[in-house]
Order: structure tokens, then sequence, then C-alpha cells
């Protein structure tokens, strides 16, 4: 391919074409497939395989939206094919994360024709599964990275604690681990000799977000005050940089850090002395124990979490020692994570909790968390129960926002109104341990859609690999809800319209280029 003159979905998107297929609502996109994309038996990969993806596609596959904005697929030519949507829909770039071919309706990954570099050979439940290259793939490089190719011919993914997983790099019985590391692995993967490893920040962001159903965390200088008070540098020395010294806070709810979207809009910096004249300027006074009480209500407060995670209570700890530095108190509620992830706890009252301290998962394109930001019983996500109209009027109008560069504008004019209200208080994100055998030239951590062999097709130096996975996929069915074992799995045997760069940049696999035509009225 020549990458230079590839037209990008995002590219398209900023100049709607008028010339090709007439759409015949307010907005189409054409796909022209890549005219090299073969299946792995060699026959094209054809835009009758779009159609039949959106027809038997039913969930949310790899992170893509459902397809029920479709309202049909007008297949143009073998390698061209018309997606048509009654209104703009913005995500439009999330669809077809996975092609399926014409004709199948696979129940497991053994049924179904691929189009990655590398196709499925056998799976010992319970053990190991293993895939091998295509020698006749159709790409001439690694389709996403652009990279020449490289010459690992077999890939054996076990399934191993990840516990055990560095012993298992140590001793030579896996070459490529990826994990969730704690400090002990962190310290010993920095001591093993002839090993790699890179630390980065992965899809889980910790936050704290307060009810905003109380009378007193409802307004806006209580939660100033607080954010104020609360050190995010403190709590990242006593939790992750333990693990990874160069982490830094995160300061977005919409977009992870490193990523092309990223804009920083969290700009509070540790003030006690600011935070308690907030207080006092607001009528707040401490009672004979030291508790200010404002309004007639003690700032008094439960604080909950869950109890597996030694760093929740460490965030606790720093976050108790500087409230009371102000004269505000915290009491836990740490529960084990079955108790703690109930809808009745998690949407509770503020008689419930007044305090939270958990992680969301960063998606690749933010639709998925849109109910986030929304007030009352469209807000399905809005744990915190904060409402304010125009930020929900703005995440809302991403739904048909088209132009990608637009729509992320518009995402973070609303994440900014979110922080600068102090909705919740972002921490950071929890670092990813990528570490491999130097034999193994390649690796790039890139956790979008769980895809850290995004690149796999260029590496080198061994032929045969082992990789480690911290679990055993449940279900290997392309079309299910896939775990991200599967996930991982999947993305080295079965392309989409796109695959995603380690920044969230959106990169042509099986198509060639796509047209964004949208006229309204």
């Amino acid at each position: 391919m020549d990458r230079a003159s590839t037209t990008t979905a995002a590219a398209r998107a900023d100049q709607a074409l008028q010339a090709g297929p007439e759409c015949p609502t307010e907005f189409c996109v054409v796909y022209h497939i890549d005219p090299r994309a073969e299946w792995s038996d060699g026959m094209p990969v054809t835009g009758d395989d779009f159609a039949h993806t959106v027809s038997v596609d039913r969930t949310a596959v790899a992170g893509s939206s459902d397809y029920s904005a479709v309202a049909g697929v007008e297949v143009i030519d073998q390698r061209t094919v018309m997606v048509v949507f009654e209104e703009p829909f913005g995500a439009w770039q999330t669809l077809f994360g996975r092609v399926i071919r014409m004709g199948e309706d696979p129940a497991s990954i053994a049924e179904v024709s691929t189009t990655g570099p590398f196709r499925f050979v056998g799976w010992e439940e319970g053990d190991r599964l293993t895939v091998a290259r295509d020698p006749q793939w159709w790409g001439s490089e690694d389709t996403l990275s652009g990279a020449p190719l490289g010459n690992v011919a077999e890939i054996t993914f076990v399934f191993i604690d990840d516990t055990e997983m560095l012993g298992a790099l140590a001793d030579g019985e896996v070459d490529v681990i990826v994990t969730r590391p704690d400090q002990a692995m962190a310290e010993a993967v920095s001591s093993l000799d002839g090993v790699d490893h890179t630390f980065s920040p992965g899809p889980f962001w910790e936050h704290i977000d307060f009810h905003h159903g109380h009378p007193l965390l409802s307004q806006r200088w209580a939660r100033e005050a607080m954010s104020l008070a609360i050190d995010r540098e403190e709590i990242l020395d006593r939790t992750i940089r333990s693990i990874s010294p160069e982490s830094t806070p995160l300061d977005s709810t919409v977009f992870m850090a490193g990523t092309q979207r990223y804009e920083p809009h969290y700009d509070v910096a540790h003030d006690p002395e600011r935070a308690e004249q907030i207080l006092l300027d607001n009528g707040c006074a401490r009672g004979a124990d030291g508790i200010q009480v404002c309004d007639g209500i003690e700032m008094s407060f439960v604080w909950a979490s869950t109890n597996d995670d030694p760093a929740r209570r460490e965030i606790f700890e720093s976050a108790r020692e500087d409230l009371a530095a102000i004269g505000i108190a915290l009491r836990s509620d740490l529960r084990s994570p079955s108790a703690f992830v109930t809808r009745d706890f998690l949407f509770g009252g503020p008689d419930v909790w007044q305090l939270i301290n958990f992680s969301w998962r960063a998606r690749p394109d933010p639709l998925t968390s849109n109910s986030t930001y929304f007030c009352d019983e469209a807000g399905d996500l809005n744990v915190n129960r904060y409402c304010s109209e125009q930020v929900e009027s703005l995440v809302r109008s991403t739904e048909s926002i088209t132009d990608p560069g637009e729509r992320a504008g518009t995402y973070n004019r609303a994440d900014r109104g979110y922080l600068e209200d102090r909705a919740l208080i972002p921490l950071y994100q929890k670092p990813t341990l990528m570490a491999w055998t130097p034999e193994v030239q390649g690796p790039e951590p890139n956790y979008t859609l769980s895809s850290d062999l995004w690149n796999v097709a260029s590496w080198t130096g061994k032929e045969s690999i082992v990789v480690a996975l911290n679990s055993e996929p449940a279900d290997m069915n392309p079309l299910a809800e896939t775990d991200d074992s599967a996930n991982v799995i999947l993305g080295a045997l079965m392309y989409g319209a796109f695959g995603m760069s380690p920044s969230h940049e959106y990169l042509p696999a099986l198509v060639e280029s796509v047209d964004v035509i949208e006229s309204r009225p």
C-alpha cells in the first residue's frame, strides 16, 4: 500500500465529497476496499462481505458500536460499498471492527475465514491456543504500522496467572507478557537480565467522585475546596509511581493521555490554605471536634471503594489525611468487588455514600460512555448523578457530528465544562507492563481494544514465540462480546475496516480509503 497516498477516514471526513455514488439520505459512508485484501483461501474481500457483516454482527464487536444506526447497505461494485444512515452518525468509524465473510455466521474462530496475517491452528482448552502465519497473506507490510513484514511464523498463547508470568519469562517458557503489575512485579522485572520491558498508561483510569445528590457536595464551592485539599501528586507517589515513576496525573475524562485527541482540563493544584478559606467564605466553621459545619451540616462523609486493591487503600488514606487538615472527616466503606459493583450500591442515594473511588475502562470511541454525562434516567452510567444541561447537550451533539476532529473538539469542550465544575477528581491511568525477551523485536504496547499484538506482522527475531495471557478466552466467537484475551488473539487473525494505533488514530486495514457524504437539509 502506498501509505502516503492513502486517504484516512479522518481526512475524508474533513471534506465531504460531492462526486461518486448518490446518497439517498442525509449521510452515507462509502468504503473503498483495499484491492489486495483477501480471505485466508485467497478469495477477495468484497462489498458483499461488508453488507453481510451488518446483517450478522449483532453485538458491539471489538469495541465497535452496534449497527442500529445503519439504514441500508448498497454494494456499488466488488470493492466498493456504501453504508446508508437515516441521519448523521458521529461514531461511523467504529463500525466494521471485524468483517465477516459472506455466508458465514460463525460460532467459533475455527469456523470463520480470516483476513489477518495469521490463521487459527488449534486450541487445547485449559492450556494453549496456536495460530500460524498465513504464507499467502495479502499484505506486503504490516498493515497498521507500515513496517516491513517480520519472520514470526507461529504464536502460541498460554494462559497463566499474573503472578507466574515473570517467572515464565525469566525461565524462557514464554517470550512476551502483558499485564497490570503491582510494585513487586515492577521491581522484579527491572532486575531481570535479558528482558526488555516498558510501562505505559493503561486503559483503566482511577477517579474520585462526589455524590451530587448530597446537599453540600451538590454545591461547586464544596467540591472546589475538597479538590484543592486532595493532593493528587501525593496519591501518585503512594500508588502507581512505585511501579512507574514517570506516571503523571490524568486531566481528562474523555480521552486518555498520549492519545491524539487528549487535552488536559483539570487544572487544580494542591492548596489546602485556599481550600479552607473557601469553606470559611461560605459560612463554614469548625465544631468542637474540629470538623467543619456548613449550613448546619457536618462535613463528615462516607468514602466507598473496593477492598481488593492496596492502591485504593492508599488513595483513601491520603485523601483522609488531606481533608482532615481542613476539617473534613472521612470514614471508609470498603467492600468486596461483588458487593461494590451492584446497581443498588453504586447508584444508591447520598445516604449510601458521599465520595466513591473506582475506575472506568477507556474505550477507543467515547460513544459508549456518553450516558456518564446525562441527567436523570438517561444517565445509566452517571454514578455520581452530576447534571449540567450544557455538558449533556454537548455530549449528545457528538452523536451526529461526523467530522472526527470537530467531534473530538466537542467532546473536549464538554469535558472542560465537566471538570471545571469539579464533577469528579481524575487521578491516573493504571500502568500496563509489557515485557519480552530480546530475541523478539517489535513489540509495542497498544491498549486500544486490548490489541497489544496490533503490529505483530512486523515482529522479528524468532519464528515461533509464546505469548502469556492472564486468562483463557471465555468465547472465541468473533460475533460475541469478546473478552481481553480473545481480542488479543482475534486481532492477529481478523481485520476490520480500520485498526488503531497506540495514539488512537484510526488506520486503514481492509479499506484503502473512505468517502463521507453528508448533505444536511
